[in-house]
């Protein structure tokens, strides 16, 4: 199954990755967590599917 995966970094930013894992979303997240690309990142969100997320600073215009 397709998923993807929201990490956020002790900084707060977010990224995003697409992963295919396995159907159970328990087994899914271990497995993703496992081949996150930064270590350094914790997974916060599993999402169904191919998402285009987007951040307030990826739609606003900043600074204010």
């Amino acid at each position: 199954m397709v998923y993807t995966a929201v990490f956020q970094d002790q900084s707060g930013q977010y990224t995003f990755e697409d992963h295919i894992a396995a159907h159970d979303r328990t087994e899914a997240w271990h497995q993703i967590h496992e081949r996150r690309t930064n270590t350094d990142t914790c997974l916060v969100m599993l999402i169904d599917g191919k998402a285009n997320v987007k951040t307030f600073e990826d739609i606003v215009d900043l600074p204010f």
